[in-house]
């Protein structure tokens, strides 16, 4: 009796531990301690294994891109519209794309994602945002964040920041002007609020925020992946403390799992010339992802998990990023059915801010309100006319200043 009394308590013992460990070791795992990017030997072996397996599972479930393929599409050359690149800060580079109508008025500086090409910026003719600033006689600039490689692996949110900021500096000494709208689409648009948010906003005639994430709590399919605890972020990062791009490729997919009919349109559209003008270029940025570092990642899951720029407790080198503290006029676009970042996440931007913002409802999805041809022209004639107002008053305050 003895024996089989000592035999169940050790039992319960070595149970009681494995929980404990187990209990440890997920919250570990779940964890966004930037410690866990380091990793020894044994460990970036294992990293490698787990990301040649996503990449192995990425390409299986990329099988509508050989329906692409057999259906003709071109690979189209994007961006659209010729540039010069001014100024580079690592895989960062600055594009200039010079306006032939020299219209007076502050610089544009169009800040994309921070996890995406910059091509759907500038996807197709017609179908441009780039371009509907140029025609409009802007000087415009982009920041295209390039391709992150093993030396960006420890760049997170600030490093991003800095980049921007260095940017814009750029931009005004390049242009002669004191001040430059800034044009920022999806966490562009959340990195340039946060920025000016908690650095000032100085230098700024006006910011224009394109489905913004502000509040994470929102039930968006993207803020519920980044929310859920059940989310391992190091388990994402590959040796070099990268997220690889297949990964990031087939994440936006998951989001909204339409592959089969997306085989079927792009089959059945096949021979149509306006469908595959803008199909074309829209699949090549789909499928030509880039990889994200890992300390990026990790501040983007405590991002959408504390919910920090909604109530002021974000911060940005330190300093907090309250958004009522900005003083110039903003814009803020929306996708009425955008599954990525919901409409009311970024109307959460509107009870912030110390001066209302102009909203402009799109119909369409997160990627239609910038692509798909009934719907752009609703966000480019609302954001020129935005821009046009901000000049106005920009030169009424100079020349009030100047009395």
């Amino acid at each position: 009796m003895t024996g089989w009394f000592g035999i169940i308590v050790a039992a319960m013992v070595v149970a009681t531990t494995l929980a404990a460990w187990s209990r440890i070791y997920w919250r570990h795992i779940t964890s966004t301690d930037r410690s866990l990017l380091r990793a020894n030997r044994i460990v970036r072996a294992g990293r490698w294994f787990r990301a040649g397996c996503a990449r192995l599972l990425a390409t299986v479930a990329a099988w509508p891109h050989v329906v692409e393929i057999a259906a003709g599409l071109p690979r189209a050359s994007v961006p659209a519209t010729p540039s010069s690149v001014l100024w580079r800060s690592g895989p960062a580079v600055l594009r200039r794309y010079p306006s032939e109508r020299h219209a007076p008025g502050p610089p544009v500086l169009v800040v994309p994602s921070l996890v995406t090409r910059s091509w759907v910026l500038d996807l197709a003719p017609g179908r441009s945002l780039v371009a509907a600033l140029l025609n409009a006689g802007h000087d415009v600039y982009l920041l295209d964040w390039g391709v992150p490689g093993p030396a960006e692996a420890g760049c997170g949110f600030d490093t991003y920041v800095a980049t921007l900021m260095l940017a814009e500096q750029a931009v005004r000494e390049h242009s002669g002007q004191p001040e430059l709208h800034l044009v920022g689409y999806c966490l562009g648009g959340t990195l340039t609020l946060a920025t000016h948010a908690a650095l000032g906003d100085a230098g700024l005639a006006s910011l224009t925020a394109i489905a913004p994430s502000i509040d994470t709590a929102v039930a968006g399919r993207l803020g519920r992946l980044l929310r859920s605890p059940r989310l391992p972020p190091v388990l994402a990062l590959d040796g070099h403390g990268l997220v690889p791009a297949p990964l990031i490729r087939e994440s936006f997919h998951w989001l909204r799992p339409i592959a089969l009919r997306t085989a079927l349109v792009t089959w059945r559209s096949r021979r149509d010339p306006t469908w595959r003008a803008t199909a074309g270029p829209l699949a090549r940025w789909v499928w030509e992802q880039t990889p994200i570092p890992g300390a990026l990642l990790f501040d983007l899951v405590d991002y959408a998990r504390s919910n920090a720029l909604r109530d002021g407790r974000w911060t940005v080198y330190g300093r907090p990023a309250r958004l009522e503290s900005l003083n110039v006029p903003v814009m803020l676009a929306v996708a009425a059915r955008d599954h990525i970042v919901p409409a009311p996440a970024s109307y959460a931007l509107s009870d912030r801010l110390r001066r209302p913002p102009r909203v402009v409802e799109c119909p369409g999805g997160h990627v239609a309100m910038l692509a798909s041809a009934g719907t752009h022209s609703i966000l480019y004639r609302e954001l020129l006319d935005f821009l046009a107002a901000a000049s106005a008053e920009q030169h009424r305050d100079q020349a009030n200043g100047a009395r």
